[in-house]
């Protein structure tokens, strides 16, 4: 059985994700390209975020995000 905040976090960071990436595509058609900068570090930082959590917190039999 995972681990229920495990699933929360997953749960946050892919709603983060999903911001992001539209703040991403509104900068992108704005043409501003210090919040492109910005919308693709906080992407990076929260890739590197699940990839950490995957490696060290998640059950290594249960995928937790999609």
């Amino acid at each position: 059985m995972p681990n229920d905040y495990s699933v929360q976090l997953h749960d946050l960071i892919s709603a983060k994700i999903k911001s992001a990436d539209q703040n991403l595509a509104d900068a992108k058609d704005n043409g501003n390209t210090e919040m492109q900068y910005y919308w693709n570090g906080q992407l990076e930082e929260l890739a590197w975020l699940r990839s950490y959590l995957k490696a060290h917190v998640d059950l290594k039999d249960f995928v937790y995000y999609q």
